[in-house]
């Protein structure tokens, strides 16, 4: 892609809405695309923050590993989706591995062109201080799942809060799209794959939801909102 592609791309960004084309040309001069192959590792724990990056295609998983072995995802990305922001404005390293999970395209957004992009760019700041303290609201509405809710209710409320997105994007056909395997959706959830499969299999019998592949559609929304007996 040439400077002019990826700042079209980037003006699709809600993090570079109103943001004028010159400026978004200059910042796309210094962005660069990254193709990478399925299971392929993007960047390691600790590794130094080189920008943040915009996927256009494909799906990236951010994720910690213990000691053990064992894996806990943080996040996974799907198209039109960012990471890293906040670790270019932090000055800090990556706080876990980012590792593609289908064959991926991305662009790398230079992290010094950014911050220069930030100095002369007041609503963009604004914009991007908003956007952080949304996800630290949402990373604390994480934590409290993860501690104090049952293995049923995050599997509920996962599914209800992808509702409610999908609805936001204009979808009325209470569908979930699990955004990987299955257990790589547990995972997320903080979930052995056993666990996360058997509450998917008690929701069927309940007939509350229906299963195809990595689509959930939801048949009885009122009871879900219930907790289905949570």
């Amino acid at each position: 892609m040439d400077a002019y592609a990826i700042s079209g791309a980037l003006a699709g960004m809600s993090l570079f809405a109103g943001v004028d084309g010159d400026a978004l040309y200059l910042i796309s001069k210094r962005a660069r695309e990254i193709n990478v192959c399925k299971n392929e590792q993007l960047f390691a724990k600790g590794e130094a923050v080189a920008g943040f990056y915009f996927l256009l295609e494909g799906k990236v998983k951010l994720a910690f590993l213990s000691s053990r072995g064992t894996e806990k995802i943080v996040e996974i990305v799907g198209p039109g989706g960012s990471f890293g922001e906040s670790m270019v404005l932090a000055d800090q390293p990556w706080p876990f591995y980012g590792q593609a999970i289908r064959d991926s395209k991305l662009l790398l957004i230079d992290r010094h062109a950014f911050l220069e992009l930030l100095d002369g760019q007041g609503e963009l700041k604004q914009h991007l201080l908003d956007r952080m303290s949304r996800r630290i609201c949402e990373l604390f509405a994480h934590m409290e799942a993860l501690c104090l809710q049952s293995s049923k209710e995050r599997v509920v409320g996962y599914l209800l809060r992808e509702i409610e997105q999908s609805r936001s994007r204009g979808n009325e056909d209470h569908v979930v799209e699990l955004p990987d395997t299955k257990a790589n959706t547990a995972s997320l959830l903080n979930l052995t794959p056993e666990t996360f499969s058997r509450i998917i299999h008690t929701l069927e019998r309940e007939q509350v939801i229906e299963v195809s592949c990595r689509s959930v559609k939801i048949l009885d929304l009122s009871k879900l909102q219930q907790g289905c007996g949570c």
